[in-house]
């Protein structure tokens, strides 16, 4: 049904849905967000497979929004009711057809809920005008629990674990005896990563998982790390990075076509870590890169060699899973996943990432001001503070999405 990551809607999630709607939805209600392309976070809400709108971070006016379709006012009354009439009204005008005129004259918002008979729909409210922008049937949306879900996609869940688990173990049946080859196993605190790392612990009861400490994590996942091992009985490595913001003064700030952090914070590091600990050894690294996390990532194969370090092999058994099969294995599974989840973070890695999405990087402005501080007061140094809650800082060359909303902003600041 999705063609792009889809995952349940975490409790930040559902909090802002609230905020934004009237839809009292609650934490365990099966509420789906599909990703979209988009300047920012932006993506598709279902509920019970049914599209009600779509959740977005607004880049130019640095707020959230819901943006309502038809099937919203499925589950929330609309308030303006519409004369009949014969006329397709679908991008039409229709202030004209409006019954309760002194209700519409109140509303603030730009989105209007409409009835029209055996329809409902969604209307645009600007200058004191009515535009239609969608209509649909009425019907009645059953509100389904994530349980549900769980209840019903379990036996799917489990042939992909079974899957997941025979590919690390071809592996290792080939590797084993081979005393010049070594695997381990990658972890970064996030649920992708935890679930690989418990794969392959099935497969391999002792396997090293190593976590590379960037100095840059948020405290809540240095923690969750040590608690994921210690519940999970992990052979943790923990690999200390060199100091980021020595290496800021000589490579300046990183950006997403310039992400020299990747080499210093990580793999320069692991590299270090792999020749003093595996000695002349090659290495098989299991992951858990996803291809539906990017466009990059969905070109991979299922076994790439590293170009940094031509000794080490990376295996990834949940490149096939989307978010909604890794949260499905979580729960179903009763699996500890790291809190920066519930509290709004997507992804879990450096507080400072170029590649995390803008709005992250103002949740950490929320959440912990002392490292949004320290990261923000030094940009300034370079960009004008609207630039940089605006995230153009970035990117070293602004690519076309990025030059436009510059060109937005100037005519709005006119």
């Amino acid at each position: 049904m999705f063609k792009e990551d889809t995952k349940f809607a975490s409790k930040f999630e559902v909090d802002l849905l609230n905020k934004l709607t009237n839809g009292n939805f609650k934490y365990d209600d099966l509420i789906l967000l599909e990703k979209m392309s988009g300047l920012d976070y932006r993506k598709r809400v279902y509920l019970n497979n049914t599209q009600i709108g779509v959740l977005e971070f607004d880049l130019v006016d640095l707020n959230w929004k819901f943006i309502p379709s038809a099937c919203y006012y499925l589950i929330e009354e609309p308030k303006i009711k519409l004369k009949p009439t014969k006329r397709k009204l679908k991008g039409k005008y229709a202030e004209h057809l409006i019954e309760n005129i002194d209700e519409f004259k109140k509303i603030n918002n730009n989105y209007v809920g409409v009835e029209l008979g055996k329809f409902v729909g969604v209307g645009i409210k600007k200058n004191e005008r009515l535009k239609i922008k969608d209509l649909t049937f009425k019907k009645e949306i059953k509100r389904k629990k994530i349980q549900d879900f769980l209840k019903e996609n379990n036996g799917r869940i489990r042939k992909m674990e079974t899957k997941s688990i025979e590919f690390i173990g071809k592996y290792f049946e080939k590797y084993k005896n081979k005393s010049n080859y070594v695997i381990n196993a990658s972890f970064s605190g996030g649920k992708d990563s935890s679930i690989s790392t418990l794969l392959a612990k099935k497969v391999i009861d002792d396997v090293d998982v190593l976590f590379i400490d960037t100095g840059l994590e948020y405290p809540e996942t240095i923690d969750f790390v040590k608690k994921f091992a210690k519940e999970y009985d992990l052979n943790l490595r923990i690999i200390k990075a060199r100091d980021f913001w020595k290496e800021l003064e000589k490579e300046g700030i990183p950006t997403k076509d310039n992400r020299w952090c990747n080499s210093v914070c990580k793999l320069i590091p692991l590299k270090e870590f792999f020749e003093e600990e595996y000695k002349n050894k090659k290495i098989i690294t299991i992951d858990g890169t996803r291809k539906y996390e990017s466009f990059t990532r969905a070109k991979l194969k299922y076994e790439r060699r590293n170009r940094f370090i031509p000794f080490q092999t990376s295996i990834f058994p949940i490149l096939d899973w989307n978010a909604l099969d890794v949260w499905s294995y979580i729960y179903i599974n009763n699996i500890l996943y790291n809190p920066l989840y519930d509290k709004g973070f997507e992804r879990i890695g450096c507080y400072l990432c170029p590649s995390a999405l803008n709005s992250e990087f103002l949740r950490v402005g929320d959440l912990y001001p002392e490292l949004f501080n320290r990261w923000f007061n030094y940009l300034r140094k370079f960009y004008a503070e609207e630039d940089i809650l605006r995230g153009f800082w970035r990117w070293k060359e602004l690519p076309p999405k990025m030059k436009e909303l510059k060109n937005i902003l100037k005519e709005k600041s006119k």
